[in-house]
């Protein structure tokens, strides 16, 4: 059964809107990436996806349930880490881990000292004692402890110190490797090029593309670079060229285009010492946003 199937998505605030014609499914065992900037609407669809919020079009649904017609059927065997957590103040780690664990049924408390450790959270200071960043981590516990069949993290390093984000990063893996499905929703570039076979990019609340990230290199921005004795050369005229640098005789530029059309403009101009590399992903990824 499909973990997550989304299909022609809307969702409506008042006149403005949140996300629109939204269609995406996560195969079962991947770890797949939901990028886009601030705003994008990433947030919204996750809030669809999981019952929080109703659309206003389209269909959402987990494990084959209605996400909002049978959200506590759909909501199972999810684990999900929001962007902003929030728990009770007076309570120590602990009593909220354990609280969570036993509205499930008891699925969890057995982890609860198992994943503690791996972040170093202290079990017993009180929730309004933590810092930013070790209330995410309470947040990370709680998402992963019940060993749910689909982990849904927005924005999850947010407030996590650098070695807490590679631990984080090891974890994540081991679940999916234990045969979780994961949904990735981040604006950090390089969570999504280390965890992530696929890719949908958001923007403005649209799905602009969806790929495999290990085919984004051959697909999309190139960079190209080249020498010429044509001094005379001031600009690249072909549709596509972006970020041109020229020093004397030395040209550099980004290129999204047909590579055809590239190379028959190259050989039109007096040219030497053509180097034509796979973009960077992050530059691909920043691509998308422009």
């Amino acid at each position: 059964m499909i973990p997550i199937e989304i299909k022609n998505l809307k969702k409506m605030y008042g006149k403005n809107v949140g996300v629109k014609d939204v269609t995406f499914n996560v195969t079962e065992g991947e770890i797949f990436g939901f990028i886009g900037p601030n705003g994008a609407g990433k947030s919204t669809t996750i809030r669809v996806l999981l019952g929080l919020l109703k659309p206003t079009e389209g269909y959402a649904a987990v494990f084959g349930h209605d996400s909002f017609k049978d959200g506590e059927q759909a909501r199972i065997d999810v684990g999900y880490l929001p962007g902003e957590v929030f728990f009770y103040p007076n309570m120590t780690v602990r009593q909220v881990l354990e609280l969570s664990a036993n509205l499930r049924q008891g699925r969890g408390l057995d982890r609860i000292e198992e994943l503690a450790t791996r972040f170093e959270l202290n079990l017993n200071k009180k929730i309004k004692e933590l810092s930013l960043g070790n209330k995410k981590k309470v947040g990370i516990v709680n998402a992963l402890m019940s060993n749910p069949k689909l982990i849904v993290l927005d924005e999850p390093t947010t407030g996590l110190d650098p070695l807490m984000q590679q631990t984080f990063f090891k974890v994540i893996q081991e679940e999916n490797k234990k045969g979780a499905t994961v949904l990735l929703s981040s604006h950090i570039l390089r969570e999504v090029q280390r965890l992530c076979s696929r890719v949908a990019v958001i923007k403005d609340g649209k799905i602009i593309a969806i790929e495999e990230v290990k085919n984004l290199k051959n697909k999309y921005l190139k960079e190209v670079s080249f020498e010429t004795e044509n001094s005379e050369i001031k600009e690249i005229n072909l549709t596509g060229v972006s970020n041109l640098v020229i020093e004397g005789k030395s040209y550099t530029f980004n290129y999204n285009g047909n590579m055809r059309k590239l190379i028959d403009y190259l050989n039109k101009l007096d040219v030497v010492n053509v180097n034509i590399i796979d973009g960077d992903l992050e530059k691909i990824f920043l691509h998308f946003y422009e």
